[in-house]
C-alpha cells in the first residue's frame, strides 16, 4: 500500500540507486532486490569506486556498507557531504552494528536512514521508498517557495505599472477631452486641425515622429498630409507611398484597428518599408491606426519611434485609436460640408435640365396624381398652356386613350418604385392620338412624396414599324416560291437575314420567325463553315467585294444543327454606293450533297487501291520494328532480374552485418569501461595480468578497435549503396509510370558505371561533372527510362575508349518551356514545360551523314562484336513512343557527341 502512495505521488521516471559494499554476495543480493522493482542499479565494491561514481553520474540515493577495507562508509559519507554536487543525495547506511552510538554516528555525518544487518528485503524497500519520497517533498517545498518569492516580485512590479498606467492615462484622457473641444479641429483650417493633433500625439507619447496620411483620388498612393519632428519642432508634408507596392502593409491596415509593430524591421506586416522608408530615417517601432469614412479606409495615422526598440502599452494603443476617431470625425465633418455643396449644385443642374429637355418631363403628387410641375415640352407636345394643366390630373384633361392601361401603370410604379419604357397612348388638346414611352420613379419634394415622369413620342417610330412589317410579309411571299436558300447580309452592320428554305438547308426544320434562326449575323454564318474552307470563303468574298472577280461561286461545308456538315452552293450579288463602297449583299444557297456523295465515293475508291498498295510495306517495317522490341524486352526483363536478385542477395548478409556493428562497437566500450575501472580500482595488476597486457598492447588495440569498426561501417554502407543503386537501377517490380527524381536516377546509372569511369591499367580516369537544374519529379516508365541513361552513358565511355586525357563526360538538365505545333484551326496551344537531359562526351564525333542512321534498328558504328545496334533504337523508342518526348544527338567530327533527351512534365 505504502508503495503504491509513493508511486503516486513521485509519478516517477526510473529511479537510479547506487550500492556500495565490499562483499560480492550482499551487492548481488540488494542487486537483485532492487532490480526487481526496477531501479536502475549502479554498484561499488569500495569507498573510492562509489564516490568516483556519485560525482560522475550522481543517483538518486546512496546504499553504503560502513565496514570495508579501504575507506569505511563514514569517511564515505563525509566525503559525498562536503561536495555540493553530491551533498543532497540521501544516504541510507548498511551495517551489522547495532550499536546505538553507531547509528548516533551515522545520522550526524548526513546519513538518512540505516538498516542492520542481516536484510530483510521488504524494509529495504519500505525505506528506500520513504527517502525518495521525503526527497522529493523536499524538493517541491524548494521549488513552491522560489516560486512564491517570484509571484510576490510580480505583483509588486505589476502594482506599479499600474499606477504608472493610471497616470499616463489620466493624462491622455485630458488631452483627448480638450481635442474634441477644440473649435479649431472641427470648424477651422484643416491643415491648422492636422498639426494640431500630431504636435499633442508626438509629445503626449514621447514619440520622434507623428504623421497622418490620406489616399489620392484613384486611391493608387498614400500622401502625407502633416508629418510633426519633434526633436526640431518642425512640420512638413509631401511624401508619398505606392499603394501597390506594400500589399501586405496596406492589407493588414484594412483588415485590423491597429497595425502594433514593437519591431518594425521584423515585423511581417511592416518589414515591406525597411529599404524606402525604416532604415533611411531609423525607425525601429511603429503603431498605426487606420482613418476610416462609412467603413471605408481612407487613411492612416503612424505614430513612429526611432534609434531604439519600444514595446506600445495598451493604454498607448487606445490613445493611438482615439486620436484616430478624431480625424475620422474632421474628415467625415469635412465630407458633410462637402456634400451639402454637391447637393445644391445637383438641384440647380435639376432645374435647368428639367426646363431644357426636349422630352416631356412632369412631376405629380401621391397618390392622387395632381400635376405640381410640367416642362415646355410637355406643353407643346398636348398643345395646353402651364395654367390649365397645374392641380390637376391626366384624367380631368381627358388626355388618357386607355385609362385601364394607365391603372396598370400607378399599380406597377407603386409595387416596384420605379418603372421603365411603359407604353401607352394619350390624345393631345387638338384630339390627335400619339404614342409615349413613360419612366416614372419616387421622389421627395419639400418632405412629400411625389413622382416624377418622363415621357418620349415614339408615333412616328410605331408608324415606320407598320410599315416595315407589311413590306416584310409581301417579301415572305417571294422567298416561299423559290427552292434555294436566300440570304441577305448587311455589310454596314453584318446583320443577315436568311430565309425558311436556308434554315431548313441546315436543318433547323419548322423555322417560321427570326427567334428560332441559328444565323443572325456573318460571324455567326462565318463560324458554322468548315475550317478548312474559310481562308478560301474570305479570300474569294475579299477580291469579289473589292471587284477583282466579277460573279461570286464558291462551294463549301456548312454545319447543320446536328453538327453535321453539308455540301452547299453560294451565288452571290453585292450592292455599292455612289462612291463604289459595297452596302450589302443578297444571295442564294443550294444543296449539293448528293452530288458531292458521288464524288466522295470515286475518290474513296481510289484511295482504296492506294492503300492496299501501303500494306506490305507497313506490314514489314512493324515486323522488324516488333522483333526490335522483343529482344530487347527478353534481354531487359532478364538483366533486370539478375540485378534485383543479386541486389537482394547481397543485401540480407550486409544488412546482418551492418545490423551487428553496433552492438560489437557498444560491446566493446562496456568492456573498455570495465578494464578501466579495474584499473582505477587495482592499479598494480598481478603479474600475470600485466603480462597479458603487455602481450596484446591493450593501449594500441583499445585506440585502433574504432578505426576497425569504422572501416567496417564504411564498407557495409557502401555495399548499401551499391545494392540501393541496383535496386532502383532494376526497377523490375515498376512496370506503371511513377513520379521519380530524374537526378536520382542518372547518380545511380553512374554508381553501377563506376568501374568503367575509373582508371584502370593504362587506361585513363573518365572525369564526370554534373551540372543539374531544378527539376520536378517527373511521371514516366522509370524502368525503361534507367535503360536509356545506361545505353546513353555507356555509348559516351565507349566512345572515349581510345582517347587520351582528357576525357570527360557533362550531364546537366534544365526545365525549358516550348510551344508545340497549331491545331486544325491554326491556334497556337498554351506552352509546355519539358525536362530537358543533355549528356555530352569529347570523344571524336560522329559524321553528319552517319547521324540520320543513328537510330535505326541494328545499325552501329562499333566493331563487330562490340554492339548489337539495338541501345540507340531502343531508347529513341523509350522516349519518343512511350514519353512522347525526343532524342535528338547533335555531334560532329572532332567535336565530341552529345544526346538531347526532352521529356514533357506532366502536370
Amino acid at each position: 500500500m505504502l508503495s503504491q502512495q509513493v508511486s503516486t505521488v513521485l509519478n516517477k521516471p526510473k529511479i537510479t540507486i547506487l550500492v556500495v559494499d565490499d562483499n560480492p554476495n550482499n551487492l548481488r543480493f540488494l542487486s537483485n532486490v532492487l532490480e526487481k522493482e526496477h531501479y536502475n542499479i549502479q554498484r561499488a565494491i569500495c569507498g573510492k569506486l562509489a564516490i568516483n561514481a556519485a560525482i560522475t553520474s550522481p543517483p538518486d540515493l546512496i546504499l553504503l556498507d560502513i565496514v570495508m577495507a579501504d575507506m569505511d562508509g563514514y569517511s564515505v559519507c563525509q566525503c559525498l557531504k562536503s561536495n555540493p554536487k553530491t551533498q543532497d543525495i540521501p544516504i541510507i547506511f548498511l551495517s551489522a552494528l547495532t550499536e546505538a552510538a553507531d547509528k548516533v554516528k551515522a545520522l550526524k555525518i548526513g546519513g538518512a536512514d540505516y538498516i542492520t544487518k542481516p536484510f530483510q528485503p521488504e524494509e529495504i524497500l519500505v525505506r528506500i521508498e520513504n527517502q525518495l519520497l521525503l526527497q522529493r517533498l523536499q524538493n517541491q517545498l524548494k521549488e513552491q517557495n522560489s516560486l512564491l518569492q517570484q509571484e510576490i516580485r510580480d505583483r509588486q512590479q505589476a502594482d506599479n505599472q499600474l499606477r504608472e498606467q493610471a497616470r499616463q492615462l489620466s493624462h491622455q484622457n485630458n488631452l483627448l477631452l480638450k481635442l474634441a473641444k477644440n473649435q479649431v479641429l472641427y470648424k477651422g483650417n484643416l491643415e491648422l486641425a492636422f498639426q494640431e493633433i500630431t504636435e499633442v500625439t508626438a509629445r503626449t507619447l514621447e514619440v520622434e515622429r507623428v504623421s497622418i496620411w490620406l489616399h489620392n483620388i484613384q486611391k493608387t498612393h498614400i500622401e502625407c498630409l502633416d508629418l510633426f519632428q519633434q526633436s526640431t519642432c518642425q512640420h512638413s508634408a509631401g511624401l508619398n507611398l505606392a499603394l501597390a507596392n506594400y500589399p501586405i502593409y496596406f492589407n493588414a491596415l484594412i483588415e485590423t484597428s491597429l497595425v502594433v509593430a514593437d519591431d518594425a524591421m521584423r515585423d511581417f506586416r511592416t518589414r515591406e518599408l525597411i529599404e524606402p522608408y525604416l532604415q533611411e530615417l531609423n525607425i525601429t517601432s511603429m503603431l498605426d491606426a487606420p482613418l476610416r469614412l462609412g467603413g471605408e479606409t481612407v487613411g492612416l495615422l503612424c505614430i513612429e519611434q526611432i534609434e531604439t526598440r519600444r514595446h506600445w502599452t495598451a493604454e498607448e494603443q487606445n490613445f493611438a485609436r482615439s486620436i484616430a476617431d478624431i480625424i475620422s470625425l474632421r474628415l467625415e465633418s469635412q465630407e458633410r460640408q462637402r456634400a451639402e455643396v454637391a447637393r445644391q449644385i445637383s438641384e440647380e443642374k435639376f432645374a435647368k435640365a428639367f426646363s431644357c429637355s426636349p422630352d416631356p418631363i412632369t412631376i405629380t403628387t401621391y397618390p392622387d396624381g395632381r400635376y405640381i410641375d410640367v416642362n415646355h415640352s410637355f406643353l407643346e407636345l398636348l398643345g395646353y398652356e402651364w395654367q390649365a394643366v397645374i392641380n390637376h390630373t391626366m384624367f380631368e384633361l381627358n388626355v388618357i386613350v386607355k385609362p385601364e392601361n394607365m391603372v396598370q401603370f400607378e399599380q406597377r410604379l407603386h409595387h416596384q418604385g420605379s418603372l421603365d419604357n411603359w407604353e401607352t397612348e394619350w390624345q393631345t388638346k387638338s384630339g390627335e392620338i400619339i404614342t409615349l414611352l413613360l419612366s416614372a420613379e419616387f421622389i421627395e419634394l419639400h418632405g412629400k412624396r411625389c413622382v416624377i415622369t418622363v415621357g418620349k413620342d415614339i408615333t412616328e417610330r410605331k408608324q415606320i414599324e407598320e410599315d416595315l412589317r407589311q413590306s416584310k410579309e409581301r417579301w415572305q411571299l417571294v422567298l416561299k416560291g423559290n427552292n434555294d436558300g436566300i440570304w441577305d447580309w448587311n455589310l454596314q452592320t453584318g446583320e443577315v437575314f436568311t430565309s425558311e428554305r436556308f434554315q431548313e438547308i441546315i436543318g433547323n426544320q419548322n423555322c417560321h420567325d427570326d427567334k428560332c434562326k441559328i444565323v443572325h449575323r456573318f460571324d455567326e454564318w462565318l463560324s458554322r463553315i468548315h475550317p478548312d474552307d474559310v481562308d478560301e470563303i474570305i479570300e474569294t468574298t475579299q477580291k469579289y467585294l473589292e471587284q477583282k472577280i466579277s460573279y461570286y461561286e464558291i462551294e463549301y461545308r456548312l454545319k447543320c444543327q446536328d453538327d453535321t456538315y453539308k455540301w452547299v452552293l453560294c451565288r452571290g450579288q453585292a450592292l455599292w454606293d455612289e462612291d463604289g463602297k459595297p452596302q450589302r449583299m443578297v444571295g442564294s444557297l443550294k444543296d449539293i450533297c448528293q452530288r458531292k456523295q458521288a464524288e466522295e465515293a470515286l475518290h474513296q475508291s481510289i484511295q482504296r487501291e492506294q492503300e492496299k498498295s501501303t500494306q506490305l510495306e507497313t506490314a514489314l517495317a512493324e515486323l522488324k520494328r516488333v522483333q526490335t522490341q522483343l529482344i530487347h524486352n527478353e534481354k531487359m526483363s532478364s538483366l533486370g532480374q539478375m540485378v534485383a536478385g543479386v541486389a537482394h542477395e547481397i543485401n540480407n548478409p550486409v544488412n546482418f552485418i551492418g545490423g551487428n556493428l553496433m552492438y560489437a562497437k557498444n560491446y566493446f566500450v562496456d568492456l573498455t569501461r570495465l578494464i578501466n575501472a579495474y584499473s582505477e580500482a587495482y592499479p598494480h595488476p598481478p603479474d600475470a595480468i600485466q603480462e597479458i597486457i603487455e602481450d596484446i598492447d591493450w593501449e594500441f588495440v583499445s585506440e585502433d578497435w574504432q578505426n576497425v569498426i569504422k572501416s567496417m561501417e564504411i564498407g557495409a554502407e557502401r555495399i548499401q549503396q551499391i545494392v540501393q543503386s541496383l535496386r532502383i537501377f532494376s526497377r523490375h517490380h515498376e512496370s506503371e509510370r511513377k513520379a521519380i527524381d530524374i537526378h536520382e536516377s542518372i547518380d545511380n546509372t553512374l554508381i553501377i558505371l563506376r568501374h568503367r569511369l575509373k582508371a584502370s591499367g593504362e587506361r585513363p580516369k573518365i572525369e564526370v561533372s554534373k551540372h543539374y537544374g531544378n527539376l520536378p519529379q517527373i511521371t514516366c516508365y522509370a524502368s525503361q527510362l534507367n535503360q536509356v541513361f545506361m545505353n546513353l552513358l555507356s555509348n559516351g565511355i565507349d566512345a572515349l575508349d581510345n582517347k587520351p586525357v582528357p576525357r570527360h563526360i557533362k550531364i546537366s538538365t534544365e526545365v525549358v518551356q516550348k510551344h508545340q505545333s497549331s491545331d486544325e484551326n491554326g491556334d497556337e496551344p498554351p506552352a509546355t514545360e519539358f525536362a530537358v537531359i543533355r549528356i555530352a562526351d569529347n570523344g571524336e564525333g560522329i559524321n553528319a551523314d552517319i547521324i540520320p542512321q543513328i537510330f535505326d534498328p541494328f545499325f552501329t558504328t562499333k566493331p563487330v562484336g562490340r554492339g548489337t545496334g539495338l541501345g540507340l533504337s531502343i531508347s529513341h523508342e523509350i522516349i519518343v513512343e512511350k514519353h512522347q518526348g525526343q532524342l535528338y544527338c547533335v555531334s560532329s567530327p572532332d567535336q565530341g557527341t552529345e544526346f538531347i533527351v526532352e521529356i514533357p512534365i506532366v502536370k
